[in-house]
């Protein structure tokens, strides 16, 4: 069954991030994990606390993965021109060809998914449970519960935007015997739950960090309200997606950095930063971009990485010339090399690369975190909604703001349509390769103006949401392909 099958990969994770590295041939022998484990194990805050860290872990493992969080987010907008010599599995992406021999099953397959939901869940189930006076912080069980409420409610909305429909399971299986196959439910229903979620991560999270080396790596509720204004927004509920983005840029204390320290944003833990996933050779958790499964090698060669010669995901020229027309855009300089004129040019945003072996300068290391949410991403998504209600003369400020600190002048265009398309293509400049850009033309209608190799027929058909793995099929029979891919696979 497709559950028991998620269980037995989730156990030898769960018990290697809760029990350590130094019982390897206990952790081996150990049978599934059941109730009787999960009781005896949650039994302190430092439980609890391990348990997140490994929440943490495994959503950070599944968006680096064969670079999903990107093959995702980004390919399929048009921003890049994958080189299909050289990477023959994602090529076909950029196109919206989420088939054939040449993409591999893992984009389709989201097992790797519910290990992140079993963990969540056993957070859920248990910690509350545990009595405060465990904790050494007597706040810190609270924090932990919102966090575990939060990296749920992320997980399914990031879910239901690849897949749509996806099976909704809210309580953990702690045996694997018991484990039931649950059918998809509609992406309705997965929104509305996944907007519950933040009501309770809100209510038990704070802003700010009494902590900051925590900064944007854990969630507070300012992450909270970031991921449910975007719920809001991918719902078309802008009346209350402009709220919540108004109630985090006015208590949230996040601040735009100056465009001189614009690198630090995407190094990591800046003041803009509102969640992301930590990513830092200095804390052991550098990414080899050389090994296939994670890291930014596709986007990346020489100079950046000194002995890497071929680009395997030049951008997409025409893209980037109509995107940035402004030649006063520092983001030009920032984030991209000979972007204008190569049609090799690289996306550099993520080049914080160190060598493991520094007198070869080979064993190349990037270390910048991953952004999820930053402040400018919840200023123009405010803007969009504000523009949608037809509240133009408040939105404008929004989209200065981010077109100021990028050092072009600010938009006194018409209202209305032409606004509304000049706010997202800030978004598409500001928030270029940090996965948002599909997502923002599905959202706002507009993907085949700016990717012109996509398919109308499977736009508009609702292709635009990818397959799921065939193979999950022979274990579970409750499993329905989305009704665009049937037959296609």
């Amino acid at each position: 069954m497709q559950n028991a099958y998620i269980n037995r990969k989730l156990v030898a994770v769960f018990l290697l991030v809760l029990l350590g590295s130094s019982s390897c041939k206990k952790i081996l022998d150990l049978q599934p994990h059941n109730a009787t484990f999960t009781d005896a194990y949650f039994k302190t805050g430092q439980d609890a606390n391990t348990a997140i860290a490994g929440a943490y872990a495994l959503l950070r493992s599944v968006l680096l993965n064969n670079y999903s969080w990107h093959v995702y987010g980004d390919l399929p907008s048009g921003e890049y021109s994958v080189d299909a010599g050289l990477d023959a599995f994602n090529q076909p992406i950029c196109n919206g060809q989420f088939i054939g021999s040449n993409v591999g099953p893992w984009e389709w397959n989201w097992q790797n998914y519910y290990q992140v939901l079993q963990q969540v869940n056993l957070i859920i189930a248990r910690v509350p449970e545990i009595p405060v006076s465990a904790f050494t912080n007597p706040d810190l069980k609270n924090q932990i519960i919102g966090e575990a409420y939060f990296l749920r409610a992320y997980v399914y909305f990031y879910m239901s935007r690849i897949w749509g429909d996806v099976p909704l399971k809210l309580a953990p299986d702690l045996d694997v015997s018991q484990a039931q196959t649950i059918p998809r439910s509609p992406a309705t229903t997965v929104w509305a739950q996944c907007l519950e979620d933040c009501l309770t991560a809100e209510s038990n999270l704070v802003f700010g960090y009494a902590d900051l080396s925590q900064r944007a790596v854990r969630a507070n509720r300012g992450s909270v309200l970031a991921l449910r204004a975007h719920i809001q927004a991918w719902k078309h509920d802008y009346s209350a997606c402009e709220k919540t983005a108004d109630t985090l840029i006015r208590q949230g204390g996040y601040q735009l950095e100056d465009s001189a320290h614009y690198a630090q944003v995407f190094i990591g833990k800046s003041r803009e930063g509102i969640f992301e996933i930590n990513v830092n050779y200095g804390q052991s958790e550098g990414i080899a971009t050389a090994v296939n499964g994670g890291g930014y090698l596709p986007t990346l060669a020489k100079p950046f990485i000194a002995k890497q010669s071929s680009l395997n995901w030049p951008i997409n020229h025409d893209y980037v010339i109509n995107l940035y027309t402004d030649t006063a855009d520092i983001r030009y300089a920032k984030f991209f090399y000979q972007a204008y004129t190569s049609n090799q040019g690289q996306t550099i945003k993520y080049s914080n690369i160190y060598y493991a072996d520094g007198s070869s300068q080979s064993d190349p290391r990037q270390s910048n975190n991953l952004n999820i949410f930053r402040l400018p991403d919840i200023l123009l998504l405010r803007a969009e909604a504000l523009n949608k209600l037809g509240r133009d003369g408040e939105a404008l400020p929004l989209l200065n703001a981010v077109k100021e600190r990028a050092g072009i002048a600010d938009y006194t265009g018409a209202g209305g349509t032409d606004m509304g398309r000049e706010i997202l293509e800030e978004r598409l400049r500001e928030l270029f390769f940090e996965g948002q850009a599909y997502y923002d033309l599905i959202r706002t209608g507009l993907l085949l103006d700016y990717n012109e190799n996509f398919s109308p027929d499977q736009y508009y058909n609702g292709g635009w949401v990818w397959p799921i793995d065939p193979s999950m099929f022979k274990d579970d029979f409750t499993l329905v392909q989305t009704k665009y891919w049937q037959g296609k696979l």
